[in-house]
């Protein structure tokens, strides 16, 4: 496997990401397993970096800070993890993070890596207490690393999503920061 850099987001890495993005939702679905809450072909789906809100001060509600994970031999981004604000203001005590690495660069630990990336940010934030996610139930692997850096889960959403006819249970999590 080739030497993979953790990037903070930049504006020269908005294209490489909208690439990632379409590979890794492609991926979603494949084998009948689901890890993105939007059906194949649906002109919907994720809305990615905000360029404005990327660089916005964390006391901004609609925050946002993406780290990417850049193949250094093939120049593609191939995974991210995104840290997002809620609205509101009274809010700003808690972001919600998502994660997504492309298939053939799973199980390598690079998941750890990113998780690792955004709960430091956070931490040296001094500004925000909790790091919430949602994962399918059916997605065990991601539900064990969480769960190995720290995260709880705090209830179900039960028959959260139906995409092709399966039905998709939505687990919460959450993380304290030290």
């Amino acid at each position: 496997m080739s030497q993979i850099h953790i990037l903070p987001f930049q504006l020269c890495h908005q294209e490489l990401l909208l690439e990632h993005f379409q590979r890794h939702r492609a991926e979603s679905g494949a084998g009948g397993i689901h890890f993105m809450p939007f059906a194949p072909g649906d002109p919907t789906g994720p809305r990615g970096v905000s360029v404005d809100e990327a660089f916005s001060a964390l006391d901004h509600p609609g925050w946002q800070r993406w780290f990417c994970a850049h193949d250094v031999a093939s120049g593609l981004i191939i995974g991210h993890v995104d840290l997002k604000s809620d609205s509101l203001s009274t809010g700003l005590h808690r972001c919600e993070l998502g994660i997504g690495i492309e298939s053939a660069y799973r199980k390598n630990g690079l998941g750890r890596r990113l998780m690792t990336e955004a709960i430091g940010f956070v931490s040296e934030s001094n500004t925000i207490d909790w790091i919430d996610l949602r994962v399918f139930s059916n997605n065990l692997p991601a539900r064990s690393l969480y769960q190995s850096l720290g995260f709880v889960e705090i209830g179900t959403i039960t028959d959260r999503f139906r995409i092709d006819s399966q039905r998709i249970d939505d687990v919460m999590m959450t993380f304290q920061v030290p």
